[in-house]
């Protein structure tokens, strides 16, 4: 335990070094136990898409708020539970994105321009708290889910973008298929 704790405060430490998160979102950053195996570590945008080309996996971007009850729903509730975490741990590179964030010192780089985080919101045309973007492993984009989900809703969705059944189907013709 004392060795997980070690690794623990280490990878914040990283993460601040690095600017994935801010000073005071360390909480919010810092892995979340679930499971002795399966840890959500979030990114910040930049860092996200660098570690999603290099280890060739989808990108999950969660678009949420300081304010916002239903993404804080969410981080209690859905991004505990250890199927979900372990899912996203493995298979989805997860990135955090602060919709309320227009700070200078928490900018983010896309399409080559420094933005804040608020700004990159309105780039994804975000309109409401939580939405999810889902992005290739590229930085390309998948698609928009927008709202609060259960574990029930939100783990299909993330495997049929890990698994890439996007290129084929449907979501909804997933979903039938999946069930059936």
């Amino acid at each position: 335990m004392k060795t997980k704790t070690t690794a623990m405060i280490a990878l914040t430490g990283m993460l601040l070094a690095s600017g994935a998160v801010r000073g005071d979102d360390v909480k919010k950053a810092t892995p979340l136990p679930t499971t002795a195996s399966a840890e959500i570590v979030w990114l910040n945008y930049d860092a996200g898409l660098a570690k999603a080309k290099a280890e060739n996996k989808p990108i999950m971007l969660d678009f949420t708020t300081t304010w916002c009850g239903w993404c804080k729903k969410m981080e209690r509730e859905t991004f505990t539970d250890p199927k979900v975490a372990r899912y996203l741990h493995d298979k989805i590179v997860t990135v955090k994105v602060w919709g309320d964030d227009t700070s200078k010192a928490t900018m983010v780089s896309h399409n080559g321009e420094r933005m804040t985080q608020r700004a990159l919101t309105q780039v994804y045309g975000v309109r409401g708290f939580p939405t999810f973007w889902f992005l290739d492993s590229s930085g390309g984009q998948i698609g928009p889910s927008p709202g609060y989900k259960n574990v029930d809703q939100f783990l299909p969705l993330i495997e049929y973008v890990a698994g890439s059944h996007y290129k084929t189907m449907s979501y909804e013709s997933y979903l039938k298929k999946r069930s059936g």
